[in-house]
């Protein structure tokens, strides 16, 4: 069965000496990338990023987002992109041919046209409420399942999903998920990384089109 990924975003709200001393006790394999996404942060603050990361988990995938020459100069395997970057055809003609582009996608609509943009997996949510989008409805699970349906790339659901809810966002058929504060802002990340795995894991769902990576 393939697998559902995990993905793991940063918040832009802490430090990189916090978010190195969090992620430093997770096990190898249980995040399949982290998504440095630091809005406010210079693109030589991304690279520094990268470089302690990728450092503290070698074996997980380090995605940029947005910043390009952030991405490019650490020779990232893959970026995210969203409303304020490039389209994603300029993204594709800077970059390597081998790096995975990511689109932010936030309807129906968006997630059909995804494939001719030329991204390679596209982000959507937020599913649930969360306290990142304060007062704003969540989209929800029949909302996320008509993307996957809709689109030609696999898709990561985000927003709210805790470990208790992840067998719901996967019925959808999404390829797995993207966490931030659930993990990130939690007493002891390396455990809540390992229940949001266990789910992942042991799910009964398969995904529509599965996440590979880099492989």
């Amino acid at each position: 069965m393939p697998k559902h990924v995990m993905h793991l975003v940063t918040t832009g709200k802490q430090p990189l000496d916090q978010v190195v001393s969090k992620l430093a006790s997770c096990p190898p394999d249980v995040i399949d990338t982290i998504h440095i996404r630091e809005k406010s942060r210079s693109a030589k603050e991304i690279f520094e990023w990268y470089t302690a990361l990728r450092s503290t988990l070698p074996k997980t995938h380090i995605f940029v987002n947005d910043r390009l020459d952030a991405a490019a100069a650490a020779g990232a395997p893959g970026v995210q992109l969203g409303y304020t970057s490039l389209p994603p055809r300029l993204a594709r003609a800077i970059l390597p041919a081998s790096t995975l582009i990511g689109l932010s996608v936030h309807s129906l609509e968006e997630a059909a046209r995804a494939h001719n943009e030329g991204v390679d997996y596209i982000l959507y949510g937020h599913i649930f409420a969360t306290g990142s989008k304060a007062g704003v409805e969540p989209r929800g699970i029949e909302a996320l399942a008509a993307v996957v349906e809709a689109a030609r790339v696999p898709v990561i659901a985000i927003g709210g999903i805790e470990p208790g809810n992840v067998e719901e966002v996967l019925s959808s058929g999404c390829a797995g998920i993207a966490v931030m504060s659930g993990i990130l802002g939690h007493g002891d990340p390396a455990k809540q990384a390992m229940r949001y795995r266990e789910r992942l894991d042991g799910s009964r769902h398969t995904p529509r089109i599965a996440f590979h990576g880099n492989e």
